[in-house]
């Protein structure tokens, strides 16, 4: 594995035990962090049950702690975003607005994932020169993302949530 493949890595490791901190509270087991040369500087986890609100996303929050920071636009660019699953349109579009570099992901998200949307975009040439698509690299880690939605199956009665999650254990293990 390369030097910045062992950093992805411990990054994806950091963010699944956020995921399965929040796990713990009863949330989702989702959660993101934004990194800039190595140190993070956003940090959260889905936060629907804990706030009684649905737009609690972990990777909104975390974009926003980083966007506090006012970094310049070759900071932005160069700063990642690993999540342990496909953002939504929702947070990939906040993604964009930031300039982010790269998202890393975990765990494809199919019904609600925005990533297959985003990659047929073409932005027009007079638009704003910033704003473009983000790199994109998923399945690191996957299996232990996979692992936190099982869990969370486990723990929680039947309902469309719980059927979301074992949907995402359903279609990530017959990958």
């Amino acid at each position: 594995m390369t030097h910045n493949g062992a950093m992805a890595e411990r990054h994806m490791k950091h963010t699944l035990g956020l995921a399965a901190e929040a796990l713990k509270l009863g949330e989702l087991p989702i959660a993101a962090i934004v990194v800039l040369d190595d140190r993070i500087i956003g940090s959260a986890t889905t936060a629907e049950h804990l706030e009684e609100r649905l737009l609690v996303h972990a990777e909104q929050a975390a974009l926003e702690q980083a966007d506090r920071l006012r970094l310049s636009l070759s900071d932005r660019r160069r700063a990642r975003l690993f999540t342990n699953l496909e953002p939504c349109l929702m947070c990939l579009g906040a993604a964009m607005s930031c300039f982010l570099g790269e998202i890393h992901h975990a765990l494809e998200s199919p019904g609600d994932g925005a990533v297959a949307l985003v990659r047929s975009w073409v932005r027009a040439e007079d638009d704003l020169p910033q704003y473009r698509l983000p790199k994109f690299e998923s399945g690191l880690l996957r299996e232990e993302s996979i692992s936190l939605f099982e869990q969370y199956a486990l723990l929680h009665p039947p309902g469309p949530t719980r059927d979301w999650a074992e949907t995402l254990v359903r279609r990530g293990t017959n990958r």
